[in-house]
């Protein structure tokens, strides 16, 4: 199989694969979730957008309030009682307006905190319906909130390994992706995919190693981490029992990398499927 058309097409597959009827259940629960998360999100949006709309006419009107306030205050001709008393009712105008402006921006302020509360608690209703390591993702991307993030690329990539390196896993992820929207073209946004990929495959999150081992071998053909992820997407393929797909992914490391360790993995893998053995996927390494 041509690898610029196998990967695209597994991803495909794999994006929409539901295993069993408990899967097609939470997979519609999440659907169902979604659906009202937005409808509910998108109320707060148009109340958030009125508020808006009411502190500007209020800002417009306290304008030209006290525009009006200086031609008085410039108008030195006229008789001092009506300066006086026109200035006395402009004021309390104004002083009415401001105090309508500060309520509006504490609704605003308010509105706005139920909005950021509201993503919140849906990030964390979506992470856990969709599982351990999806809710260990959600609470290692808040973790992470406290990190702070070198501006240089090495010092950043750095981090998300050491992280890696002291367990951290989730948070490591997080920060390998923010490593591949920064730099999405840097040759060590493979290693950070190729990273990703791993820190999946070891949670069983098999379908999102798939998308991450993927990045590797269609955007980075030529990178050394290439040979491995093109491998390892095939070992994420019969975890999910798609073993077809996997002999494919097999037999195209073989042929694009044949003098490579992971070349020589894939013919193993090759040969035991061929004798019909029965294996399961191999722990991550």
């Amino acid at each position: 199989m041509n690898h610029r058309l196998a990967v695209p097409l597994l991803l495909a597959v794999t994006a929409c694969w539901v295993p069993t009827d408990k899967g097609r259940q939470m997979d519609a629960r999440i659907q169902r979730l979604e659906t009202d998360g937005a409808a509910q999100q998108k109320q707060l949006e148009e109340q958030r957008a009125l508020v808006r709309e009411r502190i500007a006419q209020v800002d417009q009107k306290i304008a030209e309030v006290q525009r009006k306030l200086d031609e008085l205050n410039s108008v030195a001709h006229r008789s001092g009682a009506d300066v006086v008393a026109n200035q006395d009712r402009m004021q309390e105008t104004l002083t009415r307006m401001k105090g309508q402006l500060e309520e509006q921006q504490h609704g605003l302020q308010q509105t706005d905190a139920k909005l950021a509360q509201f993503q919140g608690d849906t990030e964390a209703r979506f992470a856990a319906l969709k599982g351990a390591g999806a809710l260990e993702a959600y609470e290692g991307k808040k973790r992470a909130e406290n990190i702070k993030r070198p501006q240089e690329k090495g010092e950043f990539f750095a981090l998300a390994v050491q992280q890696e390196q002291a367990g951290e896993r989730a948070i490591a992820r997080q920060l390998y992706d923010e490593y591949v929207k920064k730099w999405p073209t840097d040759p060590r946004s493979a290693d950070a995919w190729f990273r990703m990929g791993e820190i999946s495959y070891g949670e069983k999150r098999f379908r999102e190693a798939v998308l991450s081992y993927g990045k590797v071998a269609q955007d980075f053909p030529r990178s050394d981490k290439a040979p491995d992820a093109l491998f390892r997407t095939g070992e994420s393929m019969l975890a999910l029992e798609l073993k077809e797909d996997a002999k494919a992914i097999f037999q195209d490391v073989v042929k694009r990398y044949p003098k490579t360790t992971a070349a020589k993995k894939a013919n193993a893998r090759l040969a035991e499927m061929a004798k019909g053995t029965k294996k399961k996927a191999p722990p991550k390494k």
